[in-house]
């Protein structure tokens, strides 16, 4: 396991770089001129090369490419166009809103999502199966803008419980939390119900039926534990994504976070920002992917990593 972990490190700064490179290039290629939206289009033209110089959008793209490759090598992710403030710096102040907004979806979504899923397996094609079913399928459909909206007419502005938008205690986050984790929540449900019905036709589920096993002994040790391996990908995947910036539903409500960052960067056409952002998300997924192969060796020893039983 050591040997896979310091193989996944490794790896990572290659596709790094790689990633750099494309997002680099693609990022560069948008159409428009941040100068303009910086100054205005009816700004002189000497302000204007002056601010292209300021920012070093005068110099050629691969100049500007090793020239932020040599930032990145120094660990620095370089300044934004309109703030002036540390990329990094920012990232970092922001990064604890994203995770509470990230860990209290989760902490909605993957208890009921697990617990719902396992009924619907255990109670297939009967009334309350095919009822959780429909509304996950609903949850899957809805928009998280549209649902997101909707909470907050209800809570905010009729029933007057919750603020509708900001950064804050506890109340500023259940309405976020909930809209996040609705897309997450349906997705967990109908995941855990097929990984747990392929469990209940294993061998090894009616040999323990046969010897009499107790209920909640057979239904918690030997089918949910071995149901879980799907699951926890997928809650690796959501919570990776989340962690990411939440986009849509950091915008909607005004929360103050990785997501919202990388919109006002994308807008205002903020090179330095966007390009943080990314490398970030990539390096977040990265680590949160590392995290749940680690946490398949916990939950199931039979699942063996390439390398590792060698």
């Amino acid at each position: 396991m050591k040997a896979y972990i310091l193989k996944k490190l490794l790896l990572l700064v290659p596709m790094l770089f790689g990633i750099t490179f494309i997002t680099f290039t693609f990022t560069k290629a948008l159409p428009g001129d941040p100068v303009y939206t910086l100054v205005g289009e009816r700004t002189s033209p000497e302000i204007i090369e002056k601010v292209r110089a300021r920012i070093g959008e005068d110099k050629g793209i691969l100049h500007q490419y090793f020239g932020y490759i040599s930032l990145l090598l120094k660990g620095e992710m370089g300044r934004s166009y309109y703030t002036n403030r540390d990329v990094m710096d920012d990232l970092i102040q922001k990064f604890p809103n994203t995770l509470r907004l990230a860990a209290g979806a989760m902490i909605i979504a993957t208890p009921f999502g697990v617990l719902l899923g396992f009924i619907c397996a255990i109670k297939k094609n009967s009334a309350s199966d095919k009822i959780i079913s429909g509304l996950s399928l609903t949850g899957l459909s809805v928009p998280v803008f549209w649902s997101g909206l909707v909470l907050m007419l209800l809570f905010s502005l009729k029933l007057n419980l919750l603020p509708p938008s900001g950064t804050g205690n506890i109340r500023y986050l259940i309405l976020p939390s909930i809209t996040l984790a609705l897309p997450a929540l349906a997705t967990l449900v109908r995941v855990t119900r097929v990984s747990v019905l392929d469990v209940l036709n294993m061998p090894f589920i009616r040999t323990a039926k046969s010897k009499g096993i107790r209920k909640t002994h057979l239904n918690s040790i030997h089918i949910l534990k071995n149901a879980l391996i799907p699951v926890i990908t997928v809650f690796g995947l959501e919570f990776g994504s989340y962690l990411n910036g939440a986009v849509l539903t950091e915008t909607i409500f005004g929360w103050d976070g990785i997501g919202r960052f990388a919109m006002e960067g994308i807008i205002k056409r903020d090179y330095p920002v966007i390009m943080g952002c990314i490398l970030a998300g990539t390096i977040i997924f990265v680590m949160i992917n590392l995290l749940v192969d680690i946490f398949y060796h916990v939950i199931d020893p039979r699942v063996r990593v390439h390398g590792t039983d060698r």
